[in-house]
């Protein structure tokens, strides 16, 4: 069973439950960590999850940044979530993302003025696909993006890959790392388990199994 190191915003407070759950129920062992402490948090750990719920000010700092930093030197699989996808994406040199939300397609709008659900196109080729099994369009609710910030081309990291993109905003919905084995980050929340998909949870699956792989190949200090 290998340990994910997952991210959280305090030690003693309120810690990421849905994602601590969700690596779990995949087959792998949760280290909560907290970005303060450092780099050495990793130790003993094969893979990292950095969750929306991981920034406890809402944006991610510099000890988050160090962390993955870290993850990232020596190939661990990382995934990101929420805001951990921007996260990724500051940390290979990208802007930050839009500070306001996109404007609404028409017909959108339910009777409390926030649509219900969106929908998102997966590209074929990446590595999520192949995780999930399939590419093309997925409905995923609305409460699932719960920041009102959003990531275009313009913002991306050139070194990093748009693999998920909701189609009426242009906005990025999912990145990967061209230079490791296993970094993904998605803006939706996938340890939502309710408001996803259920092929969106072989994300968790993904990363334990190549967590295995590196418990068995990687530098894991102890």
């Amino acid at each position: 069973m290998p340990t994910i190191a997952v991210l959280a915003a305090t030690r003693n407070g309120q810690f990421p439950d849905p994602s601590i759950r969700a690596v779990e129920e995949a087959g792998g062992r949760a280290n909560v960590i907290h970005s303060s402490s450092g780099p050495s948090e990793l130790d003993g750990s094969a893979g990292l999850l950095v969750p929306d719920a991981g920034f406890s000010d809402g944006i991610p700092d510099d000890g988050a940044l160090r962390l993955l930093d870290a993850a990232l030197a020596v190939d661990m699989p990382v995934l990101l979530t929420g805001r951990g996808m921007y996260l990724l994406n500051a940390t290979f040199g990208g802007r930050a993302p839009l500070a306001e939300r996109p404007s609404l397609a028409a017909g959108e709008d339910t009777p409390n003025h926030r649509p219900e659900r969106r929908q998102i196109y997966l590209s074929p080729g990446s590595k999520m696909a192949a995780i999930i099994g399939s590419a093309g369009m997925f409905r995923l609710n609305w409460s699932a993006w719960n920041h009102p910030m959003g990531l275009r081309e313009a913002q991306r990291a050139e070194r990093l890959m748009s693999i998920a993109y909701q189609l009426d905003h242009g906005t990025i919905e999912g990145l990967e790392s061209k230079e490791h084995s296993w970094v993904i980050g998605v803006q939706f929340l996938p340890e939502r388990t309710d408001e996803v998909p259920a092929s969106f949870n072989s994300l968790f699956l993904g990363l334990v199994e190549r967590a295995e792989d590196f418990a068995a190949t990687g530098d894991i200090q102890t």
